[in-house]
């Protein structure tokens, strides 16, 4: 979902950056992430799930800016939540483009802007979140897994360097050694409700994480760089999957 809904609107306002001299190549924009969040008014759940199922996928199967799309269910949340909905795109240029995307007639001759003003219709709450991730810090993400972990991290102030330092020599050589998870991955939060940096993880099973949890919490130093974490468990909805 890139435009805003209605009276729910996120302004994301990007600085462009002039290059003097002679030409430079521009490198590869990382990748971007926009993760919203909603919580469905009763009873409205499964009439949101199938506009996404049966109305946007096909949509969002015809943007070419867009890179991925998944969708998650609820299993255990300190937040009341029913869908997170991921899109990713190669830099916020990515988005300008599907933003132009959305506003065209799909393949049932309506819009996706409509789709989610129907969606806002049947929404108690949402909220939109941006990541950049670290391509260095991550694996790419397979299907196989039955839940993945969105740990959301504040950390200590100025503390992000070694934070990522410690992402990379410390924590994930122990996440592959011990095989603590299937695949990890780390973004830096563009526009967020508070939050520094996220980590997302594919587990098997609710044992699996507190497994991951008592091990890494074990690593010398690295939950001193953090002072708040919110943990969300979610369940993959393949149903939504694009790409």
């Amino acid at each position: 979902m890139i435009e805003p809904i209605r009276r729910w609107s996120t302004v994301v306002l990007l600085a462009s950056a002039a290059v003097t001299g002679r030409a430079v190549a521009q490198a590869r924009p990382p990748e971007v992430r926009q993760i919203v969040t909603f919580l469905w008014l009763a009873g409205q759940g499964d009439a949101a799930d199938r506009i996404y199922r049966e109305d946007l996928r096909p949509i969002y199967e015809g943007m070419p800016e867009l890179q991925r799309f998944r969708g998650y269910h609820e299993v255990e949340s300190p937040e009341p939540l029913d869908l997170i909905v991921v899109s990713s795109y190669q830099g916020m240029a990515g988005m300008d483009g599907a933003n132009q995307a959305l506003r065209r007639p799909g393949p049932s001759g309506r819009t996706a802007l409509s789709y989610y003003g129907a969606l806002a219709a049947m929404t108690q709450h949402h909220h939109d979140q941006f990541a950049e991730m670290v391509a260095a810090l991550s694996d790419s993400a397979t299907t196989g897994e039955r839940l993945v972990v969105f740990e959301y991290l504040r950390l200590v102030p100025g503390s992000g360097p070694d934070f990522e330092r410690a992402v990379a020599q410390r924590i994930r050589p122990v996440e592959k050694a011990e095989s603590l998870a299937a695949w990890s991955e780390t973004g830096r939060m563009l526009v967020s409700d508070g939050w520094d940096y996220v980590r997302i993880v594919g587990i098997r099973s609710l044992g699996d994480w507190q497994r991951y949890r008592d091990r890494v919490t074990g690593v010398p130093g690295f939950d001193a760089l953090v002072a708040a974490r919110k943990t969300i468990l979610v369940r993959v909805a393949p149903e939504m999957s694009v790409r």
